[in-house]
């Protein structure tokens, strides 16, 4: 670990070597950069907040010297971190200093707070399983970007056949309504995309399935809009 000063030790003419230190920055000398992109639901701002509060800790920030405003710092990476500890009461964050030009700034902005991977569901589902062994089900729930009832359709992914899973996701009385296994291929920034709509309308839904019939009420209703209105 390296060794984390307070950010008066550091000055401003100190040259890019002094990328990789370790600075407690007090918040009110943190600035965000005028063309950060990211932003972040109320609900999964909230999860991060459970998730700071549960284990104490956080992934340090990144942040260079502000270009404008002697003795402050702007925030490349953890904007939404910054928030959460302002939201718990902290005074001050750790950051991971990174001196930097502008144009290298807007290359991090572009690629620290967008490069992710995917998850493959099965082995989601496993790491899920795991956690749902060491903990309820709704604690988990506050943790992760899932809620319960999709958490508990990832279960059921684990050791369960087709015909069993599409069994446990009917609803009473819709024996009339077989259920059918659908797949698609999509690239991971259609699955954004599918994933961000089906998340929102699945929320007024109640019952079993609500991403399935999420995803049906979303067909419907640009069928619907496509086809315009009926004389």
């Amino acid at each position: 670990m390296k060794e984390i000063e307070s950010s008066s030790s550091w000055q401003p003419q100190e040259s890019s070597s002094a990328t990789g230190k370790l600075l407690r920055v007090p918040l009110k000398q943190l600035r965000e950069h005028p063309a950060n992109p990211n932003r972040m639901e109320e609900d999964e701002l909230t999860k991060l907040v459970h998730n700071i509060q549960r284990e104490d800790n956080y992934e340090p920030l990144v942040v260079r010297p502000d270009p404008q405003e002697e003795g402050a710092y702007q925030v490349i990476n953890g904007h939404q971190r910054w928030k959460v500890l302002e939201r718990l009461g902290h005074t001050n964050a750790l950051c991971y200093l990174w001196p930097c030009d502008d144009a290298t700034a807007l290359t991090l902005l572009a690629t620290l707070n967008r490069l992710q991977g995917t998850d493959e569901p099965l082995k989601r589902a496993e790491l899920l399983r795991d956690l749902a062994a060491l903990m309820p089900l709704e604690e988990l729930a506050a943790l992760v970007p899932e809620d319960a009832a999709t958490i508990g359709q990832h279960l059921e992914l684990l050791g369960a056949d087709l015909e069993t899973l599409l069994a446990s996701f009917a609803r009473p009385g819709s024996a009339d309504e077989p259920l059918h296994a659908v797949t698609f291929v999509v690239t991971a920034e259609d699955e954004a995309a599918i994933e961000q709509a089906v998340a929102q309308v699945a929320q007024s839904l109640e019952g079993k399935n609500r991403r399935g019939r999420a995803l049906a009420e979303i067909a419907r209703s640009y069928l619907a809009a496509a086809q315009g209105p009926q004389l």
